[in-house]
């Protein structure tokens, strides 16, 4: 373990202890005020309070991870920076990654619209019903990197989440497709928005990169609607390293989802995968489960009404 690493486990460990009050919160949510209705005030008690031990990076690539009290966590600056790294050259200097075919606004923003294509194919909509539906909902995209999926459609309210969001900004990665979505820089685990807010949440090759998955996983539900969906891409495997510190095989996959409240309305399991060490690849669209454990049918139905209603 490095000097670093034990700086930061230590100012993690006193700031747990002593939690000051959170400075960035206010400011936050002000910025989020045009998105959010007059009654939705209620941010999820566990969020603020995992919002005391979360850290966010700010600046461009010569920027730090910083704690809410405005101190360094050297550990995850380490590790931010080398995933903006990462996105740096991938956007600006796409020929020099390997396996990148082309410009990346172009070759990206194609894989994109392909995801939301399977997103429209999975509920069973044709696309002017999606289409429709898109426009009555609000979508939030957790780890959506600097080209978010949801930038591919038109939504009521778009909002993409990530740590990392304001390297993106500094480093002008965003793509003009991403003008109608706003970004909140936060980590999954503890997302300013209240709870009900999304219609849809879409986690596509970032589950096994956050600390704590079922925290995430919790926030997917606490932001969900009633009959709201999380639409989630994952690669399936047992290789971890410091990008992908919990792996998931289909049974560890299954178990979380179930004990996070989730039911499958349609999903799959393909030989494509995101990282060299995977095995597989799960796509799944997934319902929050009601109290009355209501089917996945009748989630999907729901949604071709709101469409239909719409048209």
């Amino acid at each position: 373990m490095n000097l670093y690493t034990i700086k930061g486990r230590i100012k993690h460990a006193l700031y747990r202890l002593f939690r000051p009050a959170l400075m960035d919160v206010n400011t936050r949510l002000e910025r989020l005020e045009q998105l959010v209705s007059a009654g939705g005030s209620d941010i999820g008690s566990a969020s603020q309070a995992k919002q005391g031990v979360t850290s966010i990076w700010r600046g461009g690539i010569d920027g730090k991870a910083i704690w809410p009290n405005g101190q360094e966590d050297c550990e995850s600056t380490i590790k931010y920076r080398n995933e903006l790294s990462y996105w740096v050259e991938v956007v600006k200097t796409p020929e020099k990654v390997k396996g990148f075919p082309g410009p990346f606004e172009e070759t990206y923003g194609g894989w994109q619209r392909d995801r939301i294509k399977e997103l429209q194919v999975f509920m069973g909509l044709d696309e002017k019903a999606f289409k429709a539906w898109t426009r009555k909902s609000s979508a939030v995209e957790i780890g959506a990197g600097p080209y978010p999926s949801i930038s591919e459609a038109r939504w009521l309210r778009a909002v993409a989440v990530d740590p990392i969001a304001d390297g993106y900004t500094a480093e002008g990665l965003l793509p003009k497709a991403a003008k109608q979505v706003t970004y909140i820089a936060s980590p999954g685990e503890a997302i300013n928005l209240p709870s009900g807010f999304a219609d849809i949440v879409v986690i596509e090759n970032c589950l096994d990169h956050v600390a704590d998955p079922a925290a995430v996983v919790a926030e997917i539900h606490r932001l969900l609607a009633p009959g709201g969906v999380m639409w989630l891409l994952v690669d399936l495997m047992d290789y971890s390293d410091e990008m992908h510190p919990n792996p998931f095989n289909k049974d560890r996959l299954d178990e979380l989802l179930n004990r996070g409240g989730f039911d499958a309305v349609k999903d799959r399991v393909s030989d494509h995968k995101s990282h060299p060490q995977a095995y597989g690849e799960y796509r799944g669209l997934l319902r929050k489960r009601s109290a009355k454990g209501k089917g996945g049918v009748e989630v999907v139905t729901k949604v071709r009404e709101v469409a239909e209603a719409a048209l």
